[in-house]
C-alpha cells in the first residue's frame, strides 16, 4: 500500500493546503510568533507552487501549471 493509497485525503490540494496552513499558524502562535492566518496561507501556497515548479509533486497524477 502506497502513502497516497493509505492517506487519500492528502491527494486533495485544498485539504493539504488547509492542513499545512493550520499547522504552521498554530505552531507559530505557540512560539509567540503571531502572523496573520492569510499571510501564512499565502506562504504555504507559494511554497507549494515553488516546489511544483521544481518538478516535485505533492499531488500524484498532477501536471505542473
Amino acid at each position: 500500500m502506497t502513502f497516497y493509497e493509505k492517506y487519500k485525503q492528502l491527494q486533495n490540494e485544498a485539504f493539504l493546503t488547509k492542513l499545512l496552513t493550520d499547522t504552521v499558524y498554530a505552531t507559530m502562535c505557540l512560539e509567540n510568533q503571531e502572523v496573520s492566518k492569510p499571510k501564512v496561507n499565502e506562504i504555504v501556497l507559494s511554497t507549494l507552487k515553488e516546489q511544483q515548479l521544481k518538478s516535485f509533486q505533492f499531488f500524484p497524477n498532477q501536471t505542473v501549471k
